[in-house]
């Protein structure tokens, strides 16, 4: 099936009441165990590539390898560039072949993160590409104590950026964070369910990982269309090397490659069945 833009892929999300799985990937062993699940299961993808990320690797030979298993897959895929911050990673992103681009402007001032995310969508839009815009403060693990209603998502404010900057989605902070949970997650139901009202585009769950099942499904049904999933498949791969090495001191690369994949087809498969995306490819 051909590459999609995200927009389709969201917009039957949000109508339907699912969510669509967002895993970054690393290297040629997380891209296929991600396309291998969403085969497996009948599911839509979207394949991120994080901006900071591409100082690590050769990111134009990896983008060359996401487009072509996106082209090979038999599942609809969008390709995307998450947290882009600078127009000339966006602008790269493009010409790689990518069907969404994220501007992530979101430690800007309100106005500038608007005119700003107006100019990218611009463009991209131009060209038939997605544009996902964010909003709010979206903290780390570490820093939870900063996280409080003042950084959460104004519904006002939200709709205002919608309408001038002509986004297909839009990341939300409702007390979300980056990085694994210790302890409880305080998602804002409430405030997810008010912005749901305000804006007419699919949303986007960034910093959700390790959340229960039932606070996926709450999320999806106020208005998430699409939730981003990094730092599980990172920390699904590192387990699973760990326990191998542990098992295995002289295990080579390969095995443990090999080992690395499978902890992360485990990881997407687990994500996929808790937002009930599976068997929504015919």
């Amino acid at each position: 099936m051909a590459l999609v833009t995200m927009r389709e892929l969201l917009e039957e999300a949000r109508m339907q009441k699912y969510a669509v799985g967002g895993f970054n990937v690393f290297n040629l062993e997380t891209l296929e165990a991600v396309v291998e699940v969403a085969e497996e299961l009948k599911t839509p993808l979207v394949i991120g590539l994080t901006e900071r990320y591409c100082k690590f690797v050769d990111a134009d030979i990896l983008s060359a390898a996401m487009v072509r298993a996106a082209q090979k897959s038999r599942m609809p895929v969008a390709l995307h560039l998450d947290h882009g911050r600078t127009y000339e990673g966006i602008i790269r992103a493009i010409r790689w072949g990518f069907t969404s681009v994220m501007f992530d402007g979101s430690n800007l001032p309100f106005a500038e993160n608007l005119k700003r995310t107006k100019e990218i969508t611009r463009i991209a839009h131009s060209l038939g590409i997605s544009v996902e815009g964010e909003l709010g403060y979206v903290g780390c693990y570490e820093c939870v104590q900063t996280i409080n209603e003042d950084n959460m998502v104004n519904p006002a404010a939200a709709a205002e950026f919608v309408e001038k900057t002509k986004v297909d989605a839009l990341a939300v902070a409702v007390g979300n964070r980056h990085g694994s949970y210790r302890g409880s997650a305080k998602l804002n139901f409430l405030r997810l369910a008010e912005l749901n009202q305000s804006i007419p585009i699919p949303m986007v769950l960034h910093g959700a990982a390790r959340l229960r099942r039932e606070e996926y499904r709450t999320s999806i049904q106020a208005g998430i269309a699409k939730i981003n999933m990094p730092i599980d498949t990172s920390l699904a791969a590192g387990d699973k090397l760990k326990a191998e090495l542990q098992k295995s001191p002289a295990a080579n690369y390969v095995h443990l490659m090999m080992a690395a994949k499978q902890g992360v087809k485990e990881s997407v498969r687990q994500s996929m069945l808790n937002f009930d995306c599976i068997a929504k490819v015919i």
